[in-house]
């Protein structure tokens, strides 16, 4: 009788490898499959009756529910119930519905020797796959001629040992590693580490990898990376720099980071955490925050992508944080540290005054080149620049003022590219 086995794999399509599928790997244990290999054996054996194509789908979605199963059922690959509609969406092949009800409620199915040009496909459009080769049973006892005669009218039945051994010694055989393509400084190992085009979007290109067998969100790259990339002038270590910076730090020790809770003026975090804002009436609905206390003051903000990597990835520490994103607030003066005028600015005088409508603006005069326009400040640059005295009239220009300061000094601006980590 014939028996299935199923060797869960994953895969990710290399750009050298757009048309042809990889290897893909198992995600059941070495363990586990030899027990699944002895169990159908030991059925054979016994004379049990052979599930239908729908109860094997049923019992093996228990298993796999994350996976579409790829039945492999002679000359043909086939897919079953929800499955079949999935697969017939993404390859654009017929959906039938079977008038036996054993072969289930849907069926797709294609041939077997399109499978490097179906399985990729399948891959791009994020689907995890699991494939259910047909294993054949071993026979230590002699075929009777009625016996062989029924296996001869039922050929998805054969019992042939050779076939069965032949799959059993490729389980037992050594498990084979990829070599790590990089190490971080933390001893995580970088494997499968490549770029792919998008199915959708061709002109999109996306770099991804896994660390320790970890699959890391696909990060778009640039078109500068994309043109290097397609001349082999990037290594992985440099793609892993540009895209997942954090995974390359250094992570700090616990205990010296519950340690690092102390403001650069001194004030203490009394409580810190980083949540995703779960209330749909709010504007940041769906976004990850950070909140934070000290003293009496409690204060939130989204977190841009970098200190959210950074926060999970434990490079940063709650002082990093808290000073990064809610610096202006706290009206720290390590906040403003980071604005400057540009270089060869002649700026004659910097006003900061109080309108008509009661709110101050700031402005700078350039002599000759003239006077900018005035740009309103915020509560609580007002606030460090007149109580607190951690903002200094310069750095505020800096802060509102740049992009203007340049354009009269015919500076050319240029495009900031933005990158998702």
């Amino acid at each position: 009788m014939a028996k299935k086995k199923v060797k869960d794999e994953t895969q990710q399509e290399s750009v050298q490898t757009e048309t042809k599928a990889k290897s893909v790997k198992k995600s059941a244990s070495e363990k586990e499959a030899k027990t699944e290999v002895k169990a159908m054996s030991e059925s054979v054996s016994k004379g049990e009756k052979t599930p239908s194509l729908a109860d094997q789908y049923k019992s093996l979605k228990e298993k796999h529910p994350d996976a579409v199963l790829l039945f492999r059922k002679g000359d043909f690959y086939e897919t079953v119930n929800e499955d079949a509609k999935k697969t017939s969406e993404i390859l654009g092949i017929t959906l039938t519905k079977p008038q036996d009800k054993s072969k289930g409620e849907s069926l797709a199915a294609f041939p077997h020797h399109a499978l490097d040009t179906y399985l990729p496909k399948l891959v791009r459009a994020g689907v995890r796959i699991a494939i259910v080769d047909e294993l054949e049973a071993k026979v230590s006892e002699k075929i009777s001629p009625a016996e062989s005669k029924q296996k001869e009218q039922n050929p998805t039945e054969k019992a042939v040992s050779q076939t069965a051994e032949k799959a059993e010694k490729k389980d037992q055989g050594e498990k084979q590693h990829r070599d790590p393509q990089m190490v971080t400084v933390n001893g995580g190992k970088v494997t499968h580490a490549h770029a792919y085009q998008s199915n959708k979007t061709p002109e999109d290109w996306f770099f991804t990898a896994k660390i320790d067998g970890k699959e890391l969100h696909p990060q778009k790259m640039t078109p500068e990376d994309i043109a290097a990339y397609s001349k082999k002038e990037l290594s992985v270590e440099q793609l892993m720099q540009n895209y997942y910076p954090t995974k390359l730090m250094k992570q700090i020790p616990t205990e010296e980071y519950k340690a690092a809770n102390i403001l650069s003026d001194g004030r203490v975090i009394d409580k810190m955490n980083v949540y995703k804002e779960s209330n749909e009436q709010s504007q940041h609905f769906g976004k990850w925050m950070l909140y934070a206390q000290v003293g009496e003051q409690k204060m939130s903000t989204p977190l841009n992508n970098h200190d959210l990597n950074a926060y999970f990835d434990r490079v940063t520490t709650p002082k990093q944080l808290v000073e990064n994103n809610l610096g202006q607030r706290l009206h720290l003066a390590s906040h403003y540290e980071q604005y400057k005028l540009p270089e060869g600015a002649e700026i004659k005088d910097i006003r900061v005054s109080k309108d008509a409508d009661n709110k101050w603006r700031i402005s700078a005069d350039m002599g000759e080149r003239g006077v900018t326009a005035k740009k309103e400040l915020s509560f609580d640059d007002g606030y460090s620049l007149f109580h607190t005295k951690t903002a200094t009239r310069q750095q505020l220009a800096a802060k509102y003022l740049t992009p203007e300061i340049n354009e009269k000094m015919g500076v050319k601006q240029e495009v900031s590219q933005g990158l998702k980590l």
